[in-house]
């Protein structure tokens, strides 16, 4: 069944919105919290090292990782290119949206890697390797999280509404004190 990242967008059918609410923002800011939360279990593992978690919870780990990231790369990005493309040829936006995707394909990367990695028997041998790997992975996908945002703000500008320029900057508050 294929989704539709932009049905119940305010202005689905426009190039992009005009004006930016707090509601608009709310679903990729889940995402976004999504993440990073998996970023924090991620941080527990590599810390815990060499001890290797329980296969019960590395699986459900890993599922929720190529599941969050691999969703997030094909929705968020035609969900932001909707909500700040103007139409138009503007270089910044196109450098912007174009640097948020590679992020995205790089977090996807990162995760099928983790994947086989942890799918060989003597993962756990080399824990310094894994260590590096996860370690990659959860910086990568929290500057990717903190990029976009900023992205947001600064492409969509005058645009947002002030409750969503509050929820914008509480969000990159929290992602600075952890």
């Amino acid at each position: 069944m294929d989704r539709n990242p932009l049905q119940g967008s305010v202005v689905p059918f426009a190039r992009r919105w005009h004006i930016i609410q707090e509601i608009d923002l709310i679903r990729l800011l889940q995402e976004h919290r999504r993440r990073l939360a998996l970023c924090g279990q991620a941080e527990a593992m590599a810390d815990a090292l060499p001890d290797r978690p329980v296969a019960a919870t590395m699986t459900l780990f890993l599922q929720a990782l190529e599941t969050l990231v691999t969703r997030g790369e094909q929705a968020d990005g035609a969900y932001l290119e909707a909500m700040l493309c103007n139409g138009l040829n503007d270089p910044l936006t196109d450098t912007l949206l174009d640097h948020i995707r590679h992020r995205h394909e790089a977090d996807a990367a990162a995760v099928r890697e983790l994947a086989a990695a942890f799918a060989e028997a003597d993962a756990f041998a080399a824990p310094e390797t894994l260590g590096h790997m996860l370690r990659n992975f959860f910086t990568g996908c929290r500057r990717a999280v903190d990029f976009e945002q900023l992205a947001i703000i600064a492409l969509a500008g005058h645009r947002l509404t002030p409750s969503a320029r509050g929820l914008l900057v509480d969000a990159l508050a929290e992602s600075v004190a952890a």
